[in-house]
């Protein structure tokens, strides 16, 4: 697997020091237990700030520094025993099969993960069928995107698997996903997407796609 695509440096100090919000560092932390440059980056973060994590409790999904430290050292898995970032087995299992998706629109599937009470946003997996173009749509305070199975191109690139997109809110795109397969995501969110058109807008309110 080549990573091309990372997260904004700034990103990775912010959820380093703890402060990323709870849905955007599950996405981070799941990225670094793919990519090794992103670990490595942590590391050195780490070393020349060791202060920050001083007297962190353990945590887990709810902050996102759990994930992330489990995610430093990732078990190296043999075949036949997932497809789901170790990060994030804990919460969905080991199998991107497995998923209990529910239908969002033509082609369109999701999965929401729970998040703690407090945390805004959402946290959810997208699954889109193979050269399907999702609606023109903006965003509403940032979004994280991990591609863990198939690909997709929008008017920033071309993303694989381990590559994530970073939007902020006033980025506008249309992603479509890549032939072959479908294309599974793992998407976070701080408010829902602003689709720009009247097909768009009345897919989100019948199927509850943000």
């Amino acid at each position: 697997m080549s990573i091309e695509r990372h997260p904004a440096l700034e990103n990775l100090v912010s959820c380093s020091a703890g402060s990323m919000p709870e849905a955007l560092a599950a996405v981070m932390a799941s990225h670094i237990s793919l990519c090794k440059r992103c670990r490595r980056e942590l590391a050195i973060m780490e070393t020349i700030g060791a202060s920050l994590f001083d007297d962190v409790p353990s945590a887990s999904l709810t902050t996102g520094i759990g994930i992330l430290r489990d995610s430093k050292e990732p078990k190296v898995l043999a075949s036949g025993e997932g497809d789901v970032p170790s990060a994030l087995r804990k919460y969905v299992g080991p199998w991107l099969k497995d998923i209990p998706w529910k239908w969002a629109g033509f082609g369109v599937w999701q999965h929401r993960i729970p998040l703690s009470g407090r945390a805004k946003g959402s946290l959810r997996l997208i699954r889109v069928s193979p050269g399907l173009k999702l609606p023109d749509h903006g965003h509403i305070g940032s979004e994280m995107t991990l591609v863990l199975r198939g690909s997709f191109t929008d008017n920033t690139g071309s993303y694989g698997v381990g590559d994530v997109a970073d939007m902020n809110e006033g980025d506008e795109h249309a992603p479509v996903a890549g032939a072959g397969e479908d294309c599974i995501c793992l998407v976070a969110s701080e408010g829902p997407m602003r689709f720009n058109s009247i097909l768009g807008r009345a897919m989100q309110k019948l199927t509850g796609f943000e």
